[in-house]
């Protein structure tokens, strides 16, 4: 073998590749380390001197299964140079497990004629025999990692299959001595994440959940290391993706699952991705003690499907229409949307059926929401009006164990922190006073604990005000006989939050549909219990509609349009009691302009088809000038008809010839 090494390759460096899979055998698998950095004894009696040897060991704890390693192209790009004479390892899987890899590395040695050596011999790429045994263990170093690979995930999935597979545990569950999955000991966090299931229960959103903690000044614990065996927690605040990624957790309902996520490699890199829970690998149920119920799992999770509004309905906003989010055109069937219309006095909301407009087509219908909501809003206040008493005790009970439970939040972070205190200050003591940098971080850590327990004192403290305060204002469950007419009372008197009576809708409606016709609207209302029923309403008139001057107005303009002026149809609308479309009391401006609009003739419009003629018209087939008509016209001595046609001396004269004796009066 140490024929094929000639003093063309002795005279170029030798390159020694080291590489271990993981960190974890850099520390512990020490004797495989130990056997690569000898082999660079086997290079000096090869004839590479120790000044020509090159050590490449940046990819200590690199996969091999990895291009990217710096350390390999390190060496890739030396060999390429033609710098080098041999690449040494200690086997061939040491410098690479892809046979994409392992081959191209093959490709340059040959066209640099460079050598590669490893424990059990010297091969040069150039020669045929060595190319195929050279090829032979790159594919098996692949083939052995995909064999182990195999063997571990089949030992890891039969594991998984019973259950017993250790995974991450989320914040309230920990591993105990026997590997078995239970809550954890700790009775603040296990009230803590029953708090936020209860909070998300009753209201609903991810958000509000969030705002409900902060507003509380509750904290959650988070798990300082996410690994098997538990680790620290820390309190901190808490955040709508943590609420999103517990809900969607089943570990919480008692399901084991295993799977969930798979890695899908792609030209832009490995992404994970998650899988459906139909193609979960594994999924046992009552695996352990839940916090929640499977049902209830579901239902959390329906609950977020449907908050988002890019996907179904919307949760209840502040907006004024109550029919948000389940309102269904009643021509087409697509969920109609919310559209507001602002006036100096309040805002309008409108549903409008917009879902056309993106295939150019024309709104199906938009239907003003006030008097809708009203139908509704009475339809639900029947239908609670008979529970009002014993729902509202039920209200009272539960608002009662929620300040209990928040009392116990409180209680136990007093004695958490108590707890820490004393913990730090017996630390504090029992060190040698000799060791004063270790003193002093521990009296650090002891003050830092001190404020701790302050602080959640205080917390307590302010609590108590809070709920003494609340109590004092409570009413009290004997004082519920008279509900059920109050009801109707809070649900009007508008202190009643909108987001507030959108969830009692949704409680019991499941979705309105809305046909609008010409003088009613049809409310097509399903029940959650699958019961249905319909609600005829009174078309209210739109905007443009109610500004709109009535019918029986236009048509006793047009009446006395041929026979009055402006002033005097104005006048006389105005004491028969007419108005205009808003209200306004008739001027002459506003009779023109209405005229205008609907094409009524005017009084001189009307004259001037019979043939009446204007002042300089009647003056110059008269033959004398406007003035001596006015003369005429004023002295009585114009024999004919003559009428005023508006309030600016404006007059048109019938048709007739005069003599000359008039000429002659008028001179």
């Amino acid at each position: 073998m140490e024929t094929k090494i000639k003093a063309s390759h002795l005279k170029k460096q030798a390159v020694l590749y080291i590489r271990q899979s993981t960190m974890k055998q850099v520390f512990e698998n020490t004797e495989s380390t130990l056997r690569q950095y000898a082999l660079r004894e086997r290079l000096n009696a090869l004839g590479w001197p120790d000044g020509r040897i090159k050590i490449i060991d940046s990819d200590l704890g690199q996969s091999g299964v990895k291009a990217d390693r710096q350390g390999f192209r390190e060496l890739v790009s030396d060999v390429g140079a033609g710098e080098t004479g041999a690449v040494a390892c200690i086997e061939c899987s040491r410098l690479s497990r892809n046979s994409s890899d392992w081959g191209r590395l093959m490709e340059i040695c040959a066209l640099t004629k460079t050598l590669l050596i490893d424990a059990d011999g010297i091969y040069d790429p150039n020669s045929f025999n060595d190319r195929i045994l050279l090829g032979l263990k790159g594919t098996m170093s692949e083939a052995e990692l995909h064999f182990l690979r195999e063997r571990m995930n089949g030992g890891r999935l039969s594991k998984a299959m019973r259950g017993e597979l250790k995974v991450p545990l989320p914040a309230g569950y920990i591993y105990d001595a026997g590997g078995r999955i239970v809550k954890d000991p700790d009775a603040g966090v296990r009230n803590a994440v029953r708090l936020l299931f209860d909070t998300f229960a009753r209201i609903g959103t991810a958000r509000g959940t969030v705002l409900f903690f902060k507003e509380e000044g509750y904290k959650f614990p988070v798990k300082t290391d996410p690994g098997y065996h538990g680790g620290g927690q820390d309190w901190r605040t808490l955040t709508s993706n943590k609420v999103v990624s517990i809900l969607h957790n089943p570990a919480y309902a008692g399901i084991y699952s295993y799977g969930k996520k798979y890695s899908d490699h792609t030209i832009d890199g490995k992404k994970i991705k998650k899988n459906p829970e139909s193609e979960w690998i594994v999924r046992l149920e009552d695996h352990h003690e839940g916090y929640i119920s499977k049902e209830d799992y579901y239902r959390n999770i329906a609950r977020l499907e449907a908050n988002n509004t890019s996907k179904s309905g919307s949760v209840p906003r502040e907006g004024l229409a109550l029919l948000q989010g389940i309102a269904l055109c009643g021509k087409c069937g697509r969920k109609m949307k919310v559209r507001y219309t602002d006036t100096a006095a309040r805002s309008i909301p409108y549903y409008a059926c917009t879902d056309s407009w993106n295939t150019g087509e024309k709104c199906c219908q938009s239907v003003p929401g006030e008097y809708l909501d009203a139908a509704v809003s009475n339809m639900v206040l029947g239908q609670l009006t008979p529970f009002a008493i014993s729902a509202a005790v039920e209200v009272e009970q539960e608002a009662i164990r929620r300040k209990a439970a928040s009392d116990n939040y409180f209680l136990m972070q007093v004695e958490r922190a108590d707890y820490e205190q004393s913990l730090a200050r017996k630390r504090y003591m029992s060190v040698d006073p000799e060791n004063r940098l270790v003193a002093f971080e521990l009296e650090r850590i002891w003050n830092e604990k001190i404020a701790l327990f302050a602080q959640a004192e205080a917390d307590l403290a302010g609590h108590n005000r809070e709920k003494n305060a609340a109590r004092l204002n409570m009413p009290s469950i004997s004082g519920l006989g008279s509900l059920d007419v109050d009801v109707r009372e809070i649900w009007q008197d508008g202190k009643m939050r909108v987001q507030d009576k959108k969830r009692i809708i949704r409680c019991l409606i499941d979705e309105v549909a809305i046909t609008k016709g010409e003088s009613s609207v049809t409310l097509g209302v399903v029940f959650k219990t699958g019961v249905t029923k319909v609600v005829e309403c009174e078309r209210v008139k739109q905007i443009w509609e109610a500004w709109t001057t009535s019918p029986a107005t236009i048509e006793y303009i047009r009446q006395k349009s041929h026979a009055h002026t402006a002033h005097e149809i104005s006048d006389m609308l105005n004491q028969d009691g007419y108005t205009t479309g808003s209200g306004l009391c008739f001027s002459p401006v506003r009779l023109r302009q209405l005229m205008k609009q609907h094409k009524i003739p005017s009084l001189e419009a009307h004259l001037r088809e019979q043939g009446y003629l204007y002042t300089n018209e009647k003056a110059e087939s008269m033959g004398i000038s406007p003035y001596q008509l006015s003369i005429l016209r004023d002295r009585g001595k114009l024999c004919g008809e003559w009428k005023a046609v508006d309030g600016r001396s404006t007059y048109m004269y019938a048709p007739l010839q005069y003599g000359a004796e008039q000429k002659g009066e008028a001179r």
